[in-house]
């Protein structure tokens, strides 16, 4: 049984930003690729979608995914439609100064307690 993690945790460990905050307030499970086609192969449930994209593709792809939420990596700045799509589809969005490996790193102390 994977931990039901807040968002707000998720934030703090990687000294995010919350760009907008959806509708669910947990994750269970962070997934990342370079390419948006491998996410859509994950089945993996309540995820958060870590990506160094930052376009609307990504806001599409956790759509599909049913993703609780995303974050882009790296300090990239978010565009305006990138923003207005995650308000319409209710989906939460994060961003991070930290690269994606280093980004996954610091969460992974949320997912793996010993």
């Amino acid at each position: 049984m994977r931990p039901n993690v807040s968002i707000s945790d998720v934030v703090a460990a990687v000294e995010g930003e919350m760009i907008f905050e959806g509708e669910s307030n947990t994750v269970q499970w962070v997934v990342s690729s370079g390419l948006m086609s491998d996410i859509l192969t994950t089945e993996e449930e309540e995820i958060l979608l870590l990506s160094n994209l930052n376009t609307t593709q990504l806001v599409r792809t956790a759509d599909m995914v049913g993703a609780n939420a995303m974050m882009v990596t790296s300090g990239k700045p978010i565009p305006d439609d990138t923003v207005e799509l995650a308000k319409e589809l209710g989906i939460t969005l994060i961003r991070t100064k930290y690269p994606v490996f280093e980004a996954c790193h610091k969460l992974s102390r949320l997912f793996f307690k010993e």
